[in-house]
């Protein structure tokens, strides 16, 4: 089970004219060290937009970076369902905002099963799991998509899929502060386990259009535009549109797919207007 909601409050405002945002007390307790701690939510209501790689903008607080939880003693990291409670569970979904096309909600193991906890604990203690990364302080934002990718790789057999999940969601952090040697870092590994996933039949069909997309877009901010464009044109070169996801990434692939031609890297968003236009940024 997941950790429970024991206390609601308004601990700061985002900006001058908007509201109090309101923080959800999570009570957590580590599976593998049996650590107890706590964590906050920020109530930060729906995105106003997103990125051309699906990352959402939020008008105050960007919570991705606190949807993720790392144990303060041996650094096990994992979404909230792979916590154990120490309370009644919340009605946690009422405040979620609603999915559109292309979102997914992320890959997340539950806590760990008896049999996998003494291999765990093994291979933290050989140090496998901080390797590189927050290796004296206690991780945040996209270190922690890091931890919790390698988390899950352990626990799921390398199952690239939904680690490529991890990676990206990581990339969306250090974007966030401006960390563009980690996004990159994020980046690659997250196009790595999708070309992984794509050629061992990994991905399920519904989803092929997304990751398809997703490599094309993730490619072209790396500077293989070749590649990008490559990916970019099998979308816009579908033949029918089944679904309105569908639609949507053979729409976005025709717009990003000028930007992968002239060589371009930058930023770009999705205006979230029912023609789903594009405009792009230098941020």
């Amino acid at each position: 089970m997941a950790g429970s909601a024991t206390a609601k409050g308004t601990h700061g405002r985002a900006r001058s004219g908007l509201l109090p945002i309101e923080f959800q007390a999570l009570a957590l307790r580590c599976p593998v060290c049996n650590t107890e701690f706590t964590a906050e939510l920020p109530n930060v209501g729906e995105p106003e937009g997103r990125d051309t790689d699906l990352r959402p903008r939020y008008p105050t607080v960007d919570p991705m970076p606190t949807l993720i939880h790392a144990c303060p003693s041996c650094r096990y990291t994992a979404y909230r369902d792979g916590f154990e409670s120490r309370g009644e569970r919340d009605e946690e979904d009422e405040n979620r905002p609603s999915p559109r096309a292309g979102d997914r909600p992320p890959h997340d193991p539950c806590v760990p099963d008896d049999d996998d906890i003494e291999d765990l604990r093994r291979w933290i203690r050989r140090g496998s799991l901080v390797a590189g990364v927050s290796e004296n302080r206690e991780p945040f934002g996209a270190e922690r998509y890091v931890l919790g990718a390698r988390v899950y790789e352990f626990l799921s057999d390398d199952e690239a899929y939904g680690a490529a999940d991890y990676y990206l969601r990581g990339a969306w952090c250090a974007r966030g502060v401006g960390n563009r040697e980690l996004e990159r870092r994020c980046q690659m590994e997250a196009v790595e386990r999708f070309e992984h996933a794509l050629e061992h039949s990994l991905v399920p069909d519904a989803d092929k259009p997304r990751t398809l997309y997703l490599l094309g877009e993730l490619s072209r901010r790396l500077g293989d535009f070749a590649k990008a464009v490559d990916l970019f044109s099998q979308l816009d070169t579908t033949p029918e549109f089944e679904d309105e996801e569908t639609a949507l990434f053979a729409h976005l692939a025709r717009r990003q797919l000028s930007l992968a031609a002239a060589k371009s890297d930058i930023n770009a968003s999705i205006d979230e207007d029912p023609a789903g236009l594009i405009h792009s940024d230098d941020e």
